[in-house]
């Protein structure tokens, strides 16, 4: 899978109509409002978006008519497309750079829909921090302090470092709030 497919917001579509059908616009409208903040999507890139989930089955679509104003289209999940969305939303990202945007979306999601398992999620995502810190000084031992790449080695281990001091702050925070659970 592509850098670019694994980016796509598709499944962001998807959660957003977790909360019941919309209309393409009113999507496209939520979804900049709600998620803009993370992660950019426009209009012409919903309207795809919505379109692929409806061929793959995904989403449905009714069409509603309007009185003096064209006819829109009204898409709802079908259990695929719920199925797809409660799959993604429960698994830990696996590279630093989608705690960026996926990972703060699953847990934009899962917090405003109530579903349950962010405690669990944030467990889930500090175990691949810590196995990917392991990688990253097991290959390290084999430089030397002075090569470039141990530099860039102690870069990203440092990175790692701070996502799991963030993921340690998240639990706290939410475990105040009484949404771990």
């Amino acid at each position: 899978m592509t850098r670019r497919a694994i980016l796509s917001p598709e499944k962001a579509v998807l959660g957003l109509l977790m909360r019941g059908p919309m209309h393409g616009y009113e999507l496209y409208q939520k979804y900049a409002t709600e998620l803009g903040p993370i992660w950019r999507a426009g209009r012409s890139q919903v309207y795809a978006i919505l379109k692929q989930l409806e061929e793959t089955g995904q989403v449905a679509a009714q069409t509603e008519w309007q009185p003096s104003r064209p006819a829109r289209k009204v898409y709802h999940l079908t259990p695929a497309g719920r199925q797809a969305f409660l799959d993604w939303v429960h698994q830990p990202v696996k590279s630093i750079h989608d705690i960026r945007v996926l990972f703060l979306a699953k847990i934009y999601f899962l917090r405003q829909l109530e579903l349950g398992g962010l405690e669990e999620l944030i467990a889930a995502q500090k175990a691949v921090c810590r196995e990917r810190m392991q990688a990253i000084a097991q290959a390290a031992a084999n430089l030397e302090p002075t090569d470039f790449a141990h530099l860039v080695s102690e870069f990203r281990y440092r990175q790692m470092e701070a996502i799991l001091g963030w993921l340690d702050h998240c639990s706290r925070q939410f475990a105040v709030q009484g949404e771990s659970t």
